[in-house]
């Protein structure tokens, strides 16, 4: 009986013990809702940009911190070649939701617009509304870069999933 006690023991804190790494995708590219953040991860490194508005027909981006990234169970922190470190859970769908921040105080959270393949062909692409929320037609592909999967939200809710539509993607 002890023995049975003892080894459930051990295999219930081995579980435990196990955090595993939440799986996150090697090439994404993420926006803040109101586009004034993007964040690209390529496969180890990050490059994180800065969109402003200069008059109703410019636009600036910058990149204002590059790096290497490394995920820890739900969370994911980008560490930039100048020593800055951004820290985010990893959320719903690939989201980013700020935790701690060196320097950015207005980033609520950053949405996935275009997720890849690890052989970098397209996973699934759409637009975002100014909240984050997705809105319109939203794309999803099979390893090849075929659409397996049109779905069709308005924020965020999703209208009609199977959905057909005239696009053709070339």
């Amino acid at each position: 009986m002890k023995i049975k006690t003892i080894s459930l023991i051990i295999v219930i804190f081995s579980i435990i013990s196990c955090k595993k790494d939440k799986e996150y995708p090697k090439y994404v590219e993420l926006q803040s809702g109101g586009g004034e953040y993007s964040l690209y991860i390529k496969n180890g490194t990050f490059e994180f940009l800065k969109t402003k508005l200069i008059s109703y027909d410019q636009i600036l981006t910058a990149p204002f911190s590059e790096g290497k990234y490394e995920i820890s169970g739900d969370e994911l922190t980008l560490k930039s070649d100048k020593g800055k470190k951004y820290t985010f859970k990893i959320g719903n769908e690939a989201e980013l939701i700020p935790a701690k921040m060196d320097s950015l105080k207005d980033l609520k959270g950053l949405f996935p617009i275009q997720i890849l393949h690890n052989n970098k062909m397209p996973k699934e692409m759409g637009r975002l509304d100014s909240l984050g929320r997705k809105n319109a037609l939203w794309l999803y592909f099979n390893e090849k870069g075929k659409v397996i999967n049109q779905r069709l939200y308005k924020n965020g809710e999703l209208l009609k999933d199977h959905y057909k539509s005239n696009i053709v993607i070339k």
